[in-house]
């Protein structure tokens, strides 16, 4: 099949969320006078990732998300702070984060000049938008789709059927989404319809009852087939 249309996930596909991420929470613990090592850091890792599974599963809405993540955390540490402004200054840290996966901008160039690309993300708005812009990934975009936006989150069916409505000749037969999460990009693209190209990096096992149809370990893999 000839694709014209890729959907782009970004964070732990071409942005390197992990190290963002952590630069905004140290940055952001120390700013605040709280002590934190890797343990905290891990801690808050399982408790974040609880709320984006939940949220993805529809259970939660984003902004209980945001605003029960350092609460949580802070109720296991002992903390006497104020978990909803704590979110908002980790947002403005975690905006300033915008390294790049291995080869993500040569990929970039090379797909820019082949297909028409399109960011679909679960993050915040703002964030988002921040980090994509100070990567120089905004550019290579013929828009950007972010569920806080949007309304709906992958992999839900509705966040897909609003891109595909701002689309211009959308064909889904021709478009393929590219993404290292299972339970969003993978499920998404499922739910949707559409090609499904998993980024797997640490070579996890396939799992069962989810098609994917082609699997790659590097970005540069992309060039091989598209």
């Amino acid at each position: 099949m000839e694709y014209t249309t890729l959907l782009l996930d970004m964070d732990g596909t071409f942005l390197d969320f992990g190290a963002a991420e952590k630069s905004a929470f140290y940055r952001a613990m120390e700013k605040n006078g709280y002590e934190a090592g890797e343990d905290t850091y891990q801690l808050y890792s399982r408790i974040n990732h609880g709320l984006w599974e939940a949220f993805e599963r529809g259970g939660i809405d984003k902004q209980t998300l945001l605003f029960t993540r350092f609460s949580r955390l802070f109720a296991h540490l002992g903390i006497e702070g104020d978990g909803v402004s704590f979110e908002k200054e980790y947002q403005l840290l975690l905006g300033e984060g915008h390294e790049l996966m291995e080869n993500a901008r040569e990929v970039l160039e090379y797909l820019y000049s082949k297909y028409d690309l399109y960011v679909v993300t679960n993050g915040v708005e703002a964030t988002q938008r921040s980090r994509l812009r100070l990567s120089g990934i905004e550019r290579y975009m013929k828009d950007i789709f972010v569920s806080e936006a949007v309304g709906f989150q992958k992999p839900q069916m509705e966040f897909f059927e609003y891109c595909f409505a701002h689309i211009d000749g959308f064909e889904k037969d021709r478009a393929m989404i590219i993404g290292d999460s299972l339970t969003s990009d993978i499920q998404g693209g499922n739910n949707a319809g559409i090609a499904c190209c998993w980024f797997n990096p640490a070579g996890k096992e396939r799992p069962l009852g989810l098609r994917i149809d082609k699997e790659i370990e590097r970005l540069a893999q992309l060039t091989q087939f598209l």
